[in-house]
């Protein structure tokens, strides 16, 4: 009988995660030692350096699939130990007209921009989707359903990563030049930061209530992912989407978050349990923007040319804008 000498791995995420682990640590100790740069931004710098001068194995993409998918979503769950239900609704009433009118007239501007500038339609509704709502995660969603090719795809992912950095490096220094309090500089980062990591991230990076109030207005702002799908195929007059798409797409962590947010509500999680998970997820924060940086690739950027990157400006920018004019 002939032998097998295909490639297993019992645990395939296990190397990415081991790089990452390794690079958070790093990270976490020099933000004690340089606190006015801070783990965060350690850990996406050292990230994008490593991808982009070493030849890393294809065996870490699915640990930097794995941190950016499953371990983000757990990460968030765990912060909602720190926030009860009346948190929860005070921050919503606060922030979501904020959220409707910056999601609404982020894709509206986006893609008449990119009509204007010869932008594939597609393209345009991918780059607006994503910065508008959750980044990669909208993006994936909605490709399907407007038939967008992977090359398209690649290239609004891209451009949503480029000005994710563009806003960590950004917007605790404009929030600190405006004063803006945590309240509102979490709903801002919460409404205007594309990714749920990058924006989750920049909370954290101004500080601890606004990375609070930060996460549950971007979880209140995925949530309009849905409306969206269902919008969309009137717009680019394609057949409606199946049932399971919108199912696959609900962000079903969001449920968790909630219920141990009950819990914390009604102290029914001891504290120095409560005091323990916030930490972890703190930390793998810091492993998920590790990986964010991990996914930073110089030369796709390059290659997207210069009309996609400016109407990721200017849709970046216009969210950004109508966020914090709502807000102040």
């Amino acid at each position: 009988m002939q032998q097998d000498t295909r490639k297993s791995s019992f645990l395939p995420e296990a190397w990415g995660i081991i790089i990452i682990l390794l690079i958070s640590l790093l990270s976490k100790g020099l933000g004690t030692l340089f606190p006015l740069i801070g783990s965060l931004l350690f850990a996406i710098l050292i990230g994008a350096f490593l991808q982009n001068t070493m030849n890393l194995p294809e065996d870490f993409n699915p640990g930097i699939q794995f941190t950016l998918k499953i371990l983000l979503k757990v990460a968030i769950v765990f912060l909602g130990v720190g926030l009860s239900l009346y948190d929860i609704f005070y921050i919503g009433q606060k922030a979501l007209w904020v959220i409707f009118f910056s999601v609404s007239i982020g894709i509206t501007v986006t893609y008449f921009v990119g009509k204007w500038m010869g932008v594939d339609k597609r393209l345009s509704l991918l780059i607006g989707i994503g910065t508008s709502i959750c980044g990669a995660t909208a993006i994936s969603a909605v490709k399907g359903i407007i038939g967008a090719k992977e090359d398209e795809t690649a290239y609004a992912l891209s451009t949503v990563v480029f000005f994710n950095l563009i806003a960590f490096a950004t917007y605790p220094v404009i929030g600190h030049l405006l004063h803006m309090s945590d309240l509102s500089f979490g709903i801002w980062a919460g409404t205007a930061v594309h990714d749920t990591s990058s924006a989750v991230a920049v909370g954290y990076a101004y500080g601890d209530e606004a990375g609070e109030v930060a996460t549950t207005v971007k979880l209140a702002r995925t949530l309009f992912l849905i409306p969206v799908m269902f919008i969309l195929p009137f717009i680019i007059r394609k057949k409606h989407t199946g049932e399971s798409q919108y199912k696959k797409a609900f962000p079903w962590f969001v449920l968790l978050f909630l219920a141990v947010s009950v819990l914390h509500t009604f102290e029914m999680i001891p504290l120095t349990i409560e005091t323990s998970l916030q930490n972890s997820s703190k930390f793998m924060i810091i492993m998920v923007m590790t990986a964010v940086g991990l996914q930073v690739r110089v030369n796709d950027i390059k290659r997207l040319g210069i009309k996609p990157l400016l109407t990721g400006l200017i849709a970046s920018i216009t969210c950004a804008i109508i966020s914090i004019f709502l807000i102040l």
